[in-house]
Parts: structure tokens; sequence; C-alpha cells
């Protein structure tokens, strides 16, 4: 009795004419099995989580190693780009100084380096030569310190810390570019004001033949075709035709426009810087006291008025700082 209590039994029944198949089976078998697959239910369970969640880990690690290869080919991309805007700039420099001793400007103490900067030398090279491709340098132990602790694989951790890297160094390039910027701008500011002077001063000077004809006196001693005695001619004197048109050589403003005993109509313009041009001889005048003239205006037509020409032409004088020069000198053309 106590054994029936103990054993279950089970009948396979195997038709109608089959005597059936009697098992019996002791009660903690039966159970012992029971545990025992429900322990390798938990444990193929378990298997299949894990087997889940790796492969979503591996999916989602994927998408990141994705996602930093786009960015690493954008941010190579940009670097490229700043170093393309770094080379302009020492271009820009480069350019700027040269205008500066055109200018005669004093350089910079600068020279486009942030003042205080330690003395650096060596031969350098594109950084696109160098052998370092942001993947292959053996990582550092706190590097490798900081690798263990993300979790990440090492190729995917390698690369981030390649990125970091990187966009420090456009940062950098960055701030550079900053400064050099504000510096240059401040260059181009004071050239400017210096090209602006240099522009009036160069279309304030006289360059160019006020008349055509050809030279019948020159500048200096001779002499005089009036006295017979030894004479400082104070300008050239260009013959022409009577009725010849006389342009301004250079802007000014007219500061005499009058009749003289010797000199006859005649003119004189004021350009500015300490230099003043005088036309004698004139028939006419076609400007006024206090004209403004600019290079080639008409100002008036050679004659032979006063009574000290000989017959048409156009004295020519030209004054620096109240002391005459020889007119040639400020004739280019």
């Amino acid at each position: 009795m106590k054994e029936a209590e103990e054993t279950l039994t089970v009948i396979i029944f195997r038709g109608a004419r089959a005597n059936p198949w009697r098992l019996k089976v002791r009660k903690s078998i039966v159970r012992h099995g029971l545990i025992f697959g429900l322990a390798l239910l938990l444990i193929q369970g378990g298997i299949i989580t894990h087997y889940v969640y790796q492969w979503s880990q591996l999916s989602e690690l994927g998408e990141i190693k994705q996602e930093l290869d786009t960015s690493r080919a954008r941010t190579s991309n940009f670097s490229t780009e700043v170093d393309g805007m770094k080379k302009r700039m020492l271009v820009l420099e480069t350019l700027n100084r040269k205008l500066q001793t055109m200018f005669g400007l004093e350089a910079d103490e600068i020279q486009g380096l942030p003042s205080g900067l330690p003395g650096q030398g060596g031969e350098e090279l594109p950084y696109e030569e160098l052998p370092y491709n942001g993947l292959q340098e053996e990582a550092s132990p706190e590097t490798s310190i900081s690798i263990e602790k993300t979790g990440l694989p090492p190729e995917v951790s390698k690369l981030g810390f390649a990125m970091d890297r990187k966009i420090t160094e456009i940062k950098s390039g960055l701030d550079w570019l900053s400064q050099q910027t504000e510096l240059e701008s401040q260059i181009l500011e004071e050239l400017s004001a210096v090209a602006q002077k240099k522009a009036e001063q160069w279309a304030s000077t006289p360059s160019v033949w006020p008349t055509k004809g050809a030279i019948t006196s020159k500048f200096g001693p001779r002499v005089s075709p009036f006295t017979g005695k030894k004479a400082l001619h104070a300008g050239i004197d260009i013959g022409a035709p009577s009725g010849t048109e006389v342009r301004s050589p250079a802007s000014g403003k007219v500061v005499v426009a009058a009749y003289d005993g010797r000199m006859g109509k005649f003119i004189r313009i004021d350009h500015g810087y300490g230099i003043e041009t005088t036309y004698g001889h004139l028939s006419k005048i076609h400007v006024k006291y206090g004209d403004k003239v600019h290079r080639g205006d008409l100002i008036g037509l050679v004659g032979s008025t006063g009574k000290f020409s000989t017959g048409p032409h156009l004295h020519y004088q030209v004054a620096v700082n109240d002391t005459v020069v020889d007119p040639v000198h400020y004739i280019l053309d």
C-alpha cells in the first residue's frame, strides 16, 4: 500500500485487442524531472534573452559606428576647409606686410602670431602627409583606461577619441583664425586710410604735360633774352601755337587767375602737400580764383601775353614748399 502511494502508474493503450502497457514511475523521479525541466526552461529563456540583448547591442553599436564614421568624414572635410582658410589668411598676411612696406608703414610686432608665443621651429609637413590617420596611433595608458570605462569596443572608442582630438585641433584653428582676422582687419583699416591719403596725394601730384609742344627753354641758369644777363629760369618754356589747350596736370585749387605785367595772363594752382604750379603768358584763362580742378581739366590757352614773352609758348613752373624745382621731374609721360 505504501509502495502504491510512492509510485505513479502510466497506462498506454495500444489498441482494442492489444494489452495496454503499464509503466510505474516513482513520484520522486517525476518531481525531480519537473524541477529539472523547469530549470532547463529557465536557462534556455535566459540564453535567448541574453542573445536578443546582445543582438540589440550589436545593432546599436553598428549604428554608433556608422554615425561616428559619418561625423568623422564631415569633421575631416571641415578640417580641410579650416586649413584652406588658414592658408588664405597667411596669403592675406603676406600681402598686408608688402602693402605696409609700400606705404612706408612699420611692420607689426605681432607678425600674425599672438604676442608672448614661445619660440617654435622645426620642419613641418602638411597634416594629410602625417603617418597618423586618427586610428592607428597606439593608445596611451590614460586613453586605455578611459576606453575600458566606456564599455565600448576598442575600435569604436578609439574612433571617438580620434574625433575628439580632431575637434580640438579644429577649435584651435578657428581660434587662430579669429585672432588673425581681427589683426588683419585692423591692418586693412590702417592701409585703407593710408591708401586713400596716398591716392589723394598722387592725384594732387603733377605728373603729365600741361600742353603739347617742345621745350624751348629749360629750367635753371640761362642768359636772359630780355636783359642779356645771366639769370635763373624758374620753369620751362613749352613752345606751342597760340590757342593750344593748357590742362591741369593734377588736382588742386586755383589760387591765382590774373594778369601780371611780366607773366601776362597767368594761373597758379595749389595742389596741396606743399606743391604749386604756375602757367604764364596765356592768351585766355578758363578758370577763376577758388575753382577746384582735376588732372586733365582745361584751364586756359597758350598765348604770348606779358612783356617777358618772345612768342607763343607756355611758361610752366613747379614749386615745392615755396622753392622752384625742375618741372621735368614732375612729368612722367
